[in-house]
């Protein structure tokens, strides 16, 4: 077994072939390759820059393989302001609209840590494909290992993840294509084979050896053979060889990190520290009519023994969040002037009745469509709670306006796979809808990451908003596309709209008790509008039904609402890189 020993461990020297220079008084890194360059294979996106020397490894796969691999890998560079102070390649492993993920080299987090430590105060990570860039995140790392995972959200570049689950047999003499990706953004590939002495070690850590040749800006990249399978990671050259990571040891690494439903508390490594997922409580499933009948407003009416054990009713509609619009408090008077006058006209309250009886309430929002103004708001306002993919029948809708006069609603268009519906209100034209096709939105520059939750509440009329942050939470709920932002919301806040502080539509909310507020982003409604306009029918649900469950009005115990409503891990202090949550449970960034 060949012994590795690296030179040195400062990422500052470890490239002679990288320097930097100066544009408009910004430092960059110009990245000197001698592999092979090519633009993506896709033609529909914008197309790389590339130079063919006439021996291209490029042209010895097939275009298929070749649109595979450029789909794979992205470019990952560590700023300071405008100036670069770290690039390295990564691998897609996972794609999301809520969170993407990508495997690079531990050498990314050295150099954000050291960087760190010399006063760099305002440090921030890039992902960049085909001219897109988001901003990255830092997940789970081992320095053992040299792995690291860096995460976008809210978008994905249009990659496409590795396959892992492919057995491959790393034999002597294989050709193999190390490929990387500069901060220029040109994809690059050189090609070497696997030597009879591929397996080594170094700093006492397992690694293979290939013989491609590699610079700084290759670390990171995948190692493929030449039908596009992965075969590791590639980490450094030393001794004109590259050492990398095989795509076994990847795949145990991984495991690591499946979240967990048993509760488990923290395992620790060398460098790497690791909080198992909390098993999420679910949503209060208690009868509606374990207390006898329901009264007008849906809610179980109380008993003698519920009265006398001091039991509290949650899960109202009529439960408040935020600050109430002329209130004097100061979180609507930080809203652009157009915005704050513009959203009491818009944003009203709706309730759906099953004869007399109360069905569901939640808040909707008047927008410009198809040459009318309906209300956007959930498809929860229809949905039959027998079975989820299915519209109540003889439902009646009534709609708070902003006037606070009571108008008849009318169900105009429902996707319950989506959990949206259109409402339209006869005689009644809002003459300021949102214009949510309005293409001010760029989902690849989140220049501020703060936005605003509104509601109405139905019973009083009261216009309601809170703020807070969009984040990379994932929760409980099946559709894998909502994001989440860390507004707190009540059960009065479905269907309303998420905005920025400028006014401007992000999304509308759906609820979830425990870790902030699911949203559904204006993207996707503008695509279920797009279905509306062209089929011109109510859509209902097929197959398995989506799971969108709102918890239902009960009477409980003050200390268990309380207990039931914390998030997981509350009260637990977090890392330095604070903490998010996936799939409803908590873990800590490293």
């Amino acid at each position: 077994m060949l012994k590795i020993k690296r030179a040195g461990d400062d990422l500052t020297e470890s490239s002679k072939k990288n320097r930097r220079i100066c544009t408009d008084g910004a430092e960059t890194l110009d990245l000197l390759t001698s592999g092979d360059l090519h633009p993506d294979g896709s033609s529909e996106e914008p197309i790389d820059s590339f130079s063919d020397s006439g021996q291209s490894v490029w042209s010895e796969l097939s275009k298929e393989v070749t649109s595979k691999i450029s789909r794979t890998v992205v470019s990952l560079a560590l700023y300071d302001g405008h100036s670069v102070l770290f690039a390295c390649s990564g691998i897609a492993l996972q794609c999301g609209m809520q969170a993407t993920r990508f495997l690079t080299s531990a050498s990314l987090i050295k150099a954000f840590n050291d960087k760190k430590r010399e006063g760099h105060d305002s440090l921030k990570i890039e992902v960049r494909r085909n001219g897109d860039v988001a901003r990255g995140l830092l997940g789970y790392y081992d320095l053992d290992q040299g792995i690291a995972l860096v995460y976008i959200v809210f978008v994905t570049l249009g990659v496409h993840p590795v396959g892992l689950d492919h057995q491959v047999e790393l034999l002597p003499s294989m050709k193999v294509l190390a490929v990387a990706r500069a901060n220029s953004d040109t994809l690059m590939a050189t090609s070497g084979i696997l030597p009879d002495d591929s397996s080594g070690s170094e700093d006492g850590k397992q690694l293979m050896l290939s013989t491609c040749k590699i610079s700084e800006a290759w670390e990171g990249g995948p190692l493929f053979d030449y039908d596009g399978n992965l075969f590791g990671m590639n980490l450094s050259l030393v001794a004109e060889r590259t050492s990398f990571v095989p795509r076994s040891t990847i795949v145990k690494w991984l495991e690591k990190f499946k979240p967990k439903r048993e509760v488990e508390r923290f395992s620790s490594h060398k460098d790497m520290k690791i909080q198992r997922p909390v098993q999420p409580i679910p949503y209060c499933t208690y009868a509606r009519d374990r207390s006898g009948d329901l009264d007008s407003l849906g809610y179980p009416k109380p008993s003698k023994t519920i009265v006398s054990e001091g039991l509290v009713l949650v899960n109202t509609f009529e439960e408040i969040f935020g600050d109430i619009y002329d209130s004097g408090k100061d979180i609507w008077s930080q809203l652009t002037e157009m915005g704050s006058h513009s959203l009491p006209r818009r944003v009203v309250a709706l309730a759906s009745f099953s004869g007399e009886r109360r069905f569901f309430a939640c808040t909707g929002l008047f927008i410009e469509w198809n040459g009318c103004t309906p209300i956007l708001t959930s498809a929860s306002l229809v949905r039959d709670p027998k079975d989820g993919n299915k519209i109540a029948e003889k439902l009646k809708i009534e709609v708070l306006l902003p006037n606070n006069k009571y108008k008849e609603g009318e169900l105009q268009y429902c996707n319950l796979h989506y959990n949206v519906a259109l409402v339209v209100v006869k005689d009644f034209c809002c003459l300021r809808p949102v214009r949510i096709h309005e293409d001010w939105w760029n989902p690849l520059i989140l220049e501020d990451s703060k936005v605003l939750a509104v509601g109405r509440c139905f019973k009083s009329g009261k216009l309601m908003a809170t703020h807070g942050r969009l984040t990379d939470w994932s929760g409980v709920l099946d559709y894998r596309d909502l994001r989440y932002s860390s507004c707190k919301i009540t059960k009065a806040g479905i269907g309303g709209p998420l905005i920025d502080f400028k006014g401007r539509f992000v999304g509308m909310n759906f609820y979830d008790k425990k870790i902030g507020t699911p949203f559904l982003f204006r993207d996707c409604i503008i695509r279920v509008l797009a279905h509306f306009k062209e089929n011109g029918t109510v859509e209902v649900g097929s197959g398995k039904p989506i799971r969108w469950p709102v918890p239902i009005p009960c009477w409980r115990h003050p200390d268990d609402e309380l207990k039931d409503s914390l998030p997981p891990g509350h009260g637990e202090k977090s890392g330095r890189f604070g903490f998010t949550y996936v799939d409803g449970d908590r873990v800590d960034n490293h």
